[in-house]
């Protein structure tokens, strides 16, 4: 009998691919794989560009901070090295006015005296020949001055006028000037010292009978009977220590400003600066009165020298009483 063929193994399938049921199987599940893979791929790259572009906008940000904090503590540094150099001007200019100040000499005991020479009656005779009729109240006076007979005076940049409770601030037109006179001269001496222009004070003007009588009770310098003050010829400076003060041009010109100042801060410096040399000015004059007080006192000599004035130094009162000697105004 004729025996069978052999059998023929089947063939094996195709590498990666299996047979039956289950093959299919995993031909699916295989063919998923780069299907996902492929749509994962490009979203991943996305998301990590994105990170990066953001770390890198963090990181300029942090970078210009950092630049602009130290380009404003640069500038803060520098600004403050061109305040300090200006300022450096005020402290030298102080240190020489104050150099100034002290080598003014006092008055001696001979120019005491010549302040002394002009006595009561001298004043009194000068003031019945150049003044007015004495007038007996406040309103009289006032009345005066409105008609012209009296010229009122104020401060400005010569002299300041100090509140008067015991007097009024009206004066002849002769003695009026005779106060320009005295600051007209007095500033040349101080600018050849160095110094800036310094106004004195007037304490005292024209004094009504009233006034006069009311005085009597309580100052010794009063005299008794009519007054030389009661004809507008006579007024009072003071020289009382805080009365001195800088005239409005005694500042020097506005310094430089140090170009290390920004632009929009000189205007600041600058106005800090003025300030500055005027309290100096103001606690210098505090500081030597005597002095300011002793060059005064020269000038007055010298203008009583030349018959322009009457002039004592009072000693319980600090001032220096004053009467015009001659016609000095139409």
């Amino acid at each position: 009998m004729d025996a069978d063929p052999p059998e023929t193994p089947p063939a094996p399938p195709p590498a990666g691919v299996s047979s039956g049921g289950e093959g299919s199987a995993g031909e699916a599940s295989l063919g998923a794989t780069p299907t996902d893979a492929s749509a994962g791929a490009p979203l991943t790259g996305t998301i990590t560009r994105e990170a990066a572009r953001q770390r890198g906008s963090r990181l300029w940000r942090r970078v210009g901070l950092a630049v602009a904090a130290t380009t404003v503590v640069l500038l803060g540094i520098r600004t403050w090295q061109g305040v300090e150099a200006t300022f450096a001007l005020q402290d030298r200019w102080v240190a020489e006015a104050e150099q100034a100040f002290a080598e003014i000499p006092l008055l001696t005991d001979e120019e005491l005296a010549l302040l002394r020479r002009s006595r009561n009656a001298r004043h009194l005779e000068l003031a019945r020949r150049l003044g007015v009729a004495p007038p007996e109240t406040r309103a009289e006076a006032d009345s005066l001055a409105a008609s012209g007979s009296l010229v009122r005076i104020e401060t400005d940049s010569l002299y300041t006028v100090l509140p008067m409770s015991a007097s009024r601030p009206f004066l002849t037109a002769s003695a009026a000037a005779s106060l320009d006179t005295i600051a007209v001269r007095l500033r040349p001496r101080l600018a050849a010292r160095g110094l800036p222009p310094f106004r004195f004070a007037v304490s005292s003007g024209l004094r009504s009978s009233e006034d006069q009588a009311a005085l009597r009770g309580g100052n010794v310098n009063t005299a008794a009977g009519r007054a030389s003050h009661e004809y507008a010829t006579t007024y009072d400076i003071t020289y009382n220590p805080t009365r001195y003060t800088p005239a409005p041009d005694a500042l020097p010109p506005p310094p430089r400003i140090d170009p290390r100042v920004p632009g929009p801060f000189e205007g600041r410096v600058r106005a800090a600066f003025v300030r500055a040399q005027a309290a100096s000015l103001d606690r210098r004059a505090a500081d030597y009165p005597s002095r300011l007080s002793a060059e005064l006192g020269r000038v007055l000599i010298a203008l009583e020298d030349e018959g322009l004035l009457a002039v004592v130094r009072e000693v319980r009162q600090p001032v220096y009483h004053i009467t015009v000697a001659r016609p000095l105004a139409e």
